[in-house]
């Protein structure tokens, strides 16, 4: 049974935390305040977070293989910006609001 007294609220979190989160005490009040602010569980919140970074992981190691057209092609982009548009010359040129 879980005790609601303000005495009792260390058993209270304990009781009500997930037993299969092994994570330091701070790291579970931080987990606890992101799915308080954003109103989701502390799973979803878990979840979300360590599938975000398995995908970053995971394309930090894709590989890119290209014929020699196309590595030239990229090094010429990543090399030489590209040119503004004509929008984004007039826009620069306009003089802002709070000028």
């Amino acid at each position: 049974m879980i005790s609601t007294s303000k005495g009792d609220s260390e058993d209270f979190l304990s009781q009500r935390r997930p037993k299969q989160y092994r994570m330091p005490e701070r790291v579970i009040q931080l987990i606890d305040r992101v799915a308080k602010l954003q109103d989701r569980t502390q799973t979803d919140v878990v979840i979300e977070a360590t599938t975000c970074y398995a995908e970053e992981q995971l394309l930090d190691q894709t590989t890119m293989v290209w014929d020699e057209a196309g590595y030239q092609a990229f090094t010429d982009a990543v090399e030489k910006p590209a040119q503004p548009s004509e929008h984004v010359i007039k826009a620069r040129q306009q003089k802002r609001s709070w000028e």
